[in-house]
């Protein structure tokens, strides 16, 4: 297993008993909200940069991984748009994905929805066709070397407005079921909220696509009251400013709809000050169904070890509570029923061994 090495080891880390350490290390784990461009290991992306030589500004992996860092929120957006310009050929996809899901599957991750957004490679004439068979192609080796399970969400990408997401829509629906399960709405939300979306989140919900959106990341509560009011989201991505309207959390939990939290994301794109001012533990005492998820980790430098790794040595989360926040993963999941609890015995079996 890997250990993290998402944090500086602070004072809360290194008072961490080594037990719950070592159990969150061996743990099974589960996750659902993660960008696969933004998971590429440092060295898979550094042999993409090298392609394209001097024109790359990059000359080294420690150089690479110094320009993946920015100030803000705003400013991780713009180079998350430079990084994926060494995205340029089909095949890159099968090895991004294959390399990802090998990474996941050293921490026990057993299953995984992996976001994709095809609409990033339009600039280098890549088609969402090529994209999406790559990226599949890539998800069978990795299940069939490590066992791990994916299934894929496709970012519609807000900037890019509704018609453009319409337009993706009908693309990807000939892969639904065959590797793709849902949509999903990242971006600039505070510049694009997802309001206009609702049309095409009504006709993927016809088409039988599950539903998911970033909202209450960078924008207000009325986001997240917006997405699932207004586009019927199963799932809300980050959700971390539903606390600024109790309206919004109160729909949240009685609606059961899941909160896919990134800790470590929110506090690197200064979303929040830090891990102890997260509302991840408020709302879990609160009855909200919250996932534990890593989104972004190679830009982020974390992982999903390290996530939880943060949240049992900074909030205090005991490994009942961490069990139950993996389980919660699966019932969130877009797995079909039978699937899911075939998935949660497995998982409690490896929680009682450890």
């Amino acid at each position: 297993m890997l250990i993290c090495s998402c944090l500086k080891p602070g004072p809360e880390m290194a008072n961490l008993p080594q037990s719950i350490e070592t159990f969150i290390v061996a743990m099974p784990k589960v996750e659902l909200h993660l960008h696969l461009e933004g998971s590429i290991p440092i060295d898979t992306l550094y042999g993409f940069a090298k392609r394209s030589g001097e024109a790359s500004g990059v000359k080294s992996v420690e150089e690479l991984s110094a320009r993946l860092k920015y100030r803000d929120f705003e400013h991780f957006i713009d180079t998350w748009i430079w990084k994926n310009t060494f995205i340029r050929e089909y095949a890159d996809f099968e090895v991004m994905a294959y390399e990802v899901l090998r990474s996941l599957s050293a921490q026990n991750i057993k299953y995984v929805e992996v976001h994709y957004s095809p609409g990033d490679y339009r600039r280098v004439g890549l088609a969402t066709a090529g994209i999406t068979e790559n990226i599949l192609a890539g998800v069978e080796r990795a299940r069939a070397d490590f066992g791990i399970r994916c299934g894929l969400i496709v970012d519609l990408i807000r900037d890019h407005g509704p018609e453009i997401g319409a337009a993706r829509l009908d693309e990807v629906t000939p892969y639904l079921g065959k590797g793709i399960v849902g949509i999903g709405l990242g971006g600039s939300e505070q510049q694009f909220p997802p309001g206009p979306y609702a049309g095409v989140y009504r006709e993927a919900r016809s088409r039988g696509f599950h539903l998911t959106a970033h909202a209450g990341e960078v924008a207000g509560p009325e986001s997240i009251r917006t997405a699932v009011e207004d586009l019927k989201v199963e799932r809300v991505g980050h959700g971390v400013r539903a606390r600024e309207d109790q309206y919004v959390v109160d729909m949240l939990r009685d609606l059961l709809i899941p909160l896919e939290m990134c800790v470590i994301s929110n506090v690197r794109t200064g979303v929040v000050g830090s891990v102890g001012e997260h509302p991840v533990r408020q709302y879990f005492d609160d009855g909200l169904l919250i996932t534990v998820n890593s989104d972004d980790p190679a830009m982020f430098n974390t992982t999903l070890t390290g996530e939880y790794l943060a949240l049992a040595a900074e909030l205090g989360f005991g490994p009942s509570e961490i069990q139950q926040l993996v389980l919660n993963g699966i019932e969130a999941g877009f797995l079909p029923e039978e699937d899911k609890a075939a998935l949660a015995a497995e998982v409690k079996s490896e929680f009682a061994a450890l």
